[in-house]
């Protein structure tokens, strides 16, 4: 028996592994993400927001309508010079890299004041005014809130500048004062931040899971490991009375599931064993059937031709039981030179009983009729020897026919007790079922008289008897083979041979009965009456 390939699969401790290093990977890529908001939040609190608040604190303090006079007369004065230290005071408080106030027009911005210029005194200085930069600020000297930042990242340096406006005496906006903050690319400052938390925290989770690795392994892989070892040997050594023990003491549910394996191969063990001795008591069993089978088949003619010296008739006969053994049986004799009997019959039940019930009908009628009794008289007697010994429970019972033909005058005696119709068939004519009333089965009632009637076959005449196996053969649809169908096969051939009107009668059925199961006996005997003289050949 070739074995299945086993699909390749991956070890228990392998999947462990990786699932430790998918949780851990989970955990860390959530932390990095959990930090890389917060750092962001923070970021914009510390630096955006401090911008922001300086910005709109100079922007009360800053008077607008004097930054345009001094855009214009390009003097200064002690209240230039105290907005100047004012500027340079928040910078050094607010940490910022420059604070400046400038006048934008279209191409540039004119400093008014500026804490990173060199002398202290930046007015009138010219800067120029476009992309981004001019965007941003533009619309926060409009009062967009929204836009009131700018934000310069080149390479790994970041540069934030935040704005608001100064109003004129009319409260429009007329310059804006400026923070910047300078500081490393934020892009960079996350990565490396993220990289640092990364080896934290797979440094700081090693021995954690290292720790629980190991208490996984101790008491959940190796014990399952165990138990497929065990579970493997039980397979390989069935053959023996071997109990398997995997021994493991976890205290939670493998130790169960081990338990509950060892009482598994205890009973699997029994099971077998007591397998094993009901296999060779069915064997033991199945041979004597066999034996039996052979035994029944030995007890009936089974030699074809019969009588193969005589001319003046042919037979042929058949049994197939629906068990190893069964209940029907047939039979053919001389009585003497110019006597032939014949017998068919059907005992009740199957298998075993029916075939010993049918062993002792078959020597009783057999020895009735070698006796020179008459059919009516030999069934009298075979019934009332069958009821003093048939005890059993349910009662067994036998329906026959049998019939004594006088074979040089084609004259003859038959009796029916409860048995099928049996069918004639005239050398002239066609097969036709010979119906009239009958006698009770044997070995029912006591004293029993039973019917016995005169026949007479002419040379050319054909007689087909048969049990019920037969007329009620059933398919799968539950229909019945019934009589009309075994005379349509009868007819069909009806000059064949008594070998051949059997083989056909079977041929209908099988093909009737198709795939279901055969449930009863089925036997059949056919005759040929060719006459005193014997040449009646033309009818085969």
């Amino acid at each position: 028996m070739s074995k299945v390939p086993k699909k390749k699969r991956k070890k228990l401790t392998t999947k462990a592994i990786l699932g430790l290093i998918f949780v851990l990977a989970f955990i860390v890529v959530f932390v990095c993400i959990g930090i890389t908001w917060r750092y962001i939040e923070v970021f914009d609190d510390s630096h955006y927001g401090t911008a922001f608040t300086l910005t709109h604190t100079a922007s009360r303090i800053i008077d607008g309508e004097k930054a345009l006079g001094y855009q214009e007369t390009g003097q200064t004065d002690d209240y230039y010079q105290q907005v100047q230290e004012f500027l340079e005071l928040l910078q050094t408080e607010g940490d910022l890299d420059r604070a400046y106030v400038f006048v934008p027009s279209e191409n540039e911005r004119v400093i008014i004041w500026d804490t990173d210029a060199a002398d202290g005194n930046a007015l009138g200085t010219r800067q120029p005014f476009e992309g981004d930069f001019k965007e941003s600020a533009m619309a926060s000297l409009s009062g967009d809130t929204e836009k009131n930042s700018y934000v310069d990242e080149n390479n790994d340096k970041l540069t934030i500048t935040a704005f608001s406006p100064l109003s004129d005496k009319n409260g429009n906006s007329v310059a804006l004062v400026a923070a910047e903050f300078k500081g490393e690319n934020l892009l960079i400052k996350i990565v490396d931040f993220n990289l640092a938390t990364l080896m934290i925290v797979l440094v700081s989770s090693i021995i954690p899971i290292l720790i629980y690795y190991r208490k996984t392994k101790k008491g959940v892989l190796m014990p399952i490991k165990r138990l497929n070892s065990a579970a493997k040997e039980m397979v390989e050594d069935l053959e023996t009375e071997k109990v398997i023990s995997p021994d493991i003491h976890t205290g939670d549910e493998i130790e169960e599931l081990s338990d509950s394996f060892e009482q598994m191969n205890i009973e699997l063990r029994d099971y077998i064993r007591q397998l094993r001795i009901a296999t060779a008591e069915k064997e033991r069993i199945g041979a004597e059937l066999n034996m039996a089978r052979d035994i029944q088949a030995a007890q009936l003619p089974n030699t074809f031709p019969a009588f193969p010296d005589r001319k003046d008739f042919d037979i042929y006969a058949s049994m197939t039981p629906a068990k190893e053994v069964g209940g029907d049986f047939y039979d053919f004799f001389l009585v003497d030179d110019d006597h032939l009997a014949m017998v068919i019959a059907d005992v009740s039940g199957k298998g075993i009983p029916a075939s010993l019930f049918m062993m002792i009908s078959k020597i009783l009628v057999k020895n009735r009729l070698k006796a020179g009794d008459s059919p009516a008289a030999a069934l009298e007697k075979v019934n009332n020897q069958l009821i003093e010994t048939n005890n059993i429970k349910p009662k067994q019972f036998v329906t026959v026919w049998l019939a004594v033909l006088e074979l040089s005058t084609g004259r003859g005696k038959a009796a029916n007790a409860g048995h099928e119709h049996p069918v004639l068939k005239r050398a002239d004519g066609a097969y036709e079922l010979l119906e009239y009333r009958h006698s009770p089965p044997v070995s029912l009632i006591r004293g029993l008289r039973f019917r016995e009637h005169d026949f007479e076959m002419k040379p050319g005449d054909r007689l087909f008897v048969y049990t019920d196996g037969v007329a009620e053969a059933m398919n799968s649809d539950h229909e019945l083979y019934g009589t009309e169908r075994l005379l349509e096969v009868l007819n069909s051939d009806p000059n064949a041979s008594p070998q051949q009107v059997l083989e056909n009668v079977t041929n209908g059925i099988d093909v009737f009965v198709g795939d279901a199961e055969q449930f009863d006996d089925f036997t059949m005997l056919g005759f040929l009456y060719r006459g005193a003289d014997g040449d009646n050949t033309d009818t085969e």
